[in-house]
């Protein structure tokens, strides 16, 4: 039994162990499992680690980069397209209107660009007062006879413009051909005496001549050198060219008329001989004017002197153009005053642009006060104003040929057939003057419901 026992016994021995070595793959099992879980959380938290890592570094680079190299750059205003689109119910937003050619040759269109005027009352503006427009007495140069005679031709009228040079008078003197004679004598005696000269330089080297003989054909040589260059100057002062006189040679060159060339370039502003007349010599007959710059002299009341300073400006305006204003600068104030009217002088020079500004007209002078500066606004005529639905609306020429935008404008009262404009338009816009009527028949053609 001892030995069944044992035989068991020992054929039991390897079962119990084969029972324990189960039991130990089972514990792998479970504790593998639960290793397995923890390394993959593990690797998820890492993942998830390295990602947010990444996006913390790549938004700190961007919002780096942002601020360095945006630095200093303007930020754009907002914009609100809606309000610049034209509006098809009413003329409140710019619209534009095209013609083809010959409607708009048909309906007579001009266009002129909007002017400008003194705003009455204006804050900074200073005294005003009347003033006529007279030449630039530094500009105007007279055309004078240097000689005496009849005037035969006169070749410039009134207003007319003449160039540097050119032949404004023709006079016959008596005086000019005895000049021209006197000339050729002298002449001829110049030719003499250098002979005579020549003759004696000969015998004196041959012994048959002294040298006093010598001394004395000096001296009368000379003498007629000078007699020649004295009447040579008197014919260029009597008005004749040099190479005139160099071509005067023999007695029948002689000629007794003699040409008033304009001694500059510009206006005729006065004429004070006719042909046929008898001039005497230093006799203005023409005054020439340049008209490019101009003078406007007005008078200045003595408790308006001390606002009114050499240098400072002026405005100058017109009723012969209403929406224009000339610009100028006080240049001279009388330093004594009318006894009888308590007033002084004041020059203003200014430019005159296509000779606006004619000699002898009335204009206004507003002065701009010293420090300050003129006011002045853009002013339309009545004609370019028309009326669509109670608003006040005009024309502006565009850039295209024929196209016209219709915008809205805020007008004051009108005064002398001109509005000043409160909005909508500024000074230089070229707006139409003449035909709008039927831009806003075409307009309101489009648009039947208005």
């Amino acid at each position: 039994m001892s030995n069944t026992t044992e035989e068991k016994s020992e054929e039991g021995e390897p079962a119990a162990p084969d029972s324990g070595l189960t039991m130990q793959s089972g514990n792998e099992r479970v504790i593998s499992r639960s290793t397995n879980r923890r390394t993959n959380r593990t690797a998820i938290v890492a993942i998830v680690a390295v990602v947010a890592i990444t996006a913390v570094v790549i938004l700190v680079w961007v919002f780096w980069r942002s601020g360095s190299g945006g630095a200093g750059r303007p930020v754009p205003a907002p914009r609100n397209i809606g309000v610049d689109q034209p509006s098809s119910t009413a003329p409140t937003s710019e619209v534009t209107i095209s013609l083809e050619p010959e409607a708009a040759t048909r309906a007579g269109i001009k266009t002129e660009p909007v002017g400008e005027a003194m705003i009455a009352g204006g804050a900074m503006s200073g005294p005003a007062t009347t003033g006529v427009v007279q030449a630039n007495a530094y500009r105007a140069t007279p055309v004078v006879s240097l000689v005496g005679g009849i005037l035969r031709q006169v070749t410039a009228e009134l207003g007319q413009g003449v160039s540097r040079g050119q032949t404004m008078a023709v006079v016959s003197s008596d005086e000019l051909a005895t000049a021209q004679s006197r000339y050729l004598n002298a002449v001829a005696e110049l030719d003499e005496h250098h002979k005579h000269h020549v003759r004696t330089v000969r015998l004196l080297e041959i012994g048959a001549a002294s040298r006093e003989e010598l001394e004395q054909a000096t001296t009368k040589l000379k003498t007629a050198e000078s007699e020649v260059a004295s009447q040579r100057q008197r014919l260029m002062l009597l008005g004749l060219s040099s190479r005139r006189i160099a071509q005067l040679k023999t007695p029948s060159q002689v000629n007794s008329e003699v040409m008033l060339p304009a001694p500059v370039s510009g206006t005729i502003i006065s004429r004070a001989a006719n042909p046929g007349e008898v001039i005497t010599a230093d006799k203005e007959i023409l005054r020439i004017a340049d008209l490019s710059s101009i003078w406007v002299m007005g008078q200045v009341y003595e408790k308006d002197l001390g606002k009114v300073v050499v240098g400072s400006g002026a405005s100058i305006t017109s009723d012969t153009y209403p929406g224009r204003v000339f610009r100028g600068r006080v240049s001279y104030i009388d330093p004594a005053l009318d006894p009888a009217t308590r007033t002084a002088q004041a020059r203003i020079e200014l430019a005159n642009p296509g000779q606006a500004l004619k000699i002898g007209m009335f204009v206004n002078i507003a002065f701009a006060a010293v420090g300050g500066a003129e006011s002045t606004g853009p002013v339309i005529p009545k004609s370019a104003v028309q009326n669509i639905n109670n608003q006040q609306v005009v024309f502006v020429e565009m850039s295209a040929p024929n196209t016209y935008a219709m915008r809205p404008v805020k007008l004051g009262l009108e005064v002398n057939g001109q509005y000043p404009v409160r909005e909508g338009l500024t000074v230089g816009d070229r707006i139409v003057t003449e035909g709008s009527f039927l831009l806003r028949a075409e307009w309101l053609k489009s648009h039947p419901s208005q």
